[in-house]
């Protein structure tokens, strides 16, 4: 299985997720708001707000950069230096986005959007350490531990998704 036709299912997961988390500052609403089974319906803080745009921004970025590493494999030039360079620093941001999120401490709040923001980049990380390796044997198969956390890291990136959603509409924003 080549990377790239890999890539075609998590990158439809990660496209949406990234329109979806466009939703933070108004400019996209999607589908009905889920029931506020809740009693806590203020608004979000100001630090809720920071920590959401930080982390929102750090997943949209790892999902943009596993995108463009698919588009970069599905047509693999390993002779390339520019090629690999642009792999390299795809793989280097997408590993280094955990050391980002893990520390951050969320409001009790938002401590199971942490956790699956810190699933999504921990999988992704552990994805762009196998594709470089990969990458460094000269290989444009993807091994089925690749494929495994790469589709761990699509389903965080959703439940990360669905948490956030959930929240903005149970939880508005300050004007």
């Amino acid at each position: 299985m080549k990377i790239a036709s890999s890539f075609a299912v998590v990158v439809f997961v990660l496209i949406a997720m990234i329109a979806t988390l466009g939703h933070i500052d108004g400019s996209v609403t999607f589908g009905e708001p889920p029931l506020n089974t809740s009693s806590d319906t203020l608004p979000i803080t100001g630090e809720e707000e920071a920590y959401l745009r930080f982390v929102v921004g750090t997943l949209q970025g790892v999902s943009s950069d596993i995108s463009s590493l698919g588009m970069l494999f599905s047509n693999p030039e390993f002779d390339n230096d520019e090629w690999k360079a642009a792999i390299t620093v795809l793989l280097n941001r997408i590993e280094s986005a955990p050391e980002m999120i893990v520390p951050l401490e969320s409001s009790a709040r938002l401590h199971a959007f942490q956790e699956a923001s810190v699933a999504a980049v921990s999988h992704g990380a552990e994805f762009a350490g196998l594709i470089r390796i990969q990458l460094q044997q000269g290989q444009s198969n993807m091994t089925d531990d690749a494929a495994i956390e790469l589709m761990a890291a699509a389903e965080a990136f959703g439940q990360a998704e669905y948490l956030l959603n959930r929240f903005l509409d149970e939880h508005p924003l300050p004007e």
